[in-house]
């Protein structure tokens, strides 16, 4: 019985249904894969340290600065850069 099985399941497996079966878990693991692969080599270039977005955001009499700088990320172990604003007086 179990040769018997074990030749119903190789047969399965040479057979086109079972082409098919076998390759969309390896196709979906691969693409998934890669996916996360790149995000991991490829890290968002941006972060942001926003405390306004235009004069309306800030009180009277202070108005809004932003710049940006390059800091080093021991998270991402790259150069990001990272956008700051702040509310000033005028």
């Amino acid at each position: 019985m179990k040769n018997n099985l074990r030749d119903k399941f190789r047969a399965f497996l040479a057979s086109e249904e079972g082409r098919v079966g076998a390759k969309a878990p390896l196709t979906v693991g691969i693409a998934g894969g890669s996916l996360l692969l790149a995000q991991v080599m490829l890290p968002t270039d941006a972060q942001a340290h926003v405390t306004c977005k235009d004069d309306a955001d800030c009180s009277p009499g202070e108005i809004c600065v932003d710049w940006k700088t390059v800091e080093w990320s021991p998270d991402l172990g790259d150069w990001v850069t990272v956008k700051h604003s702040e509310c000033i007086v005028h």
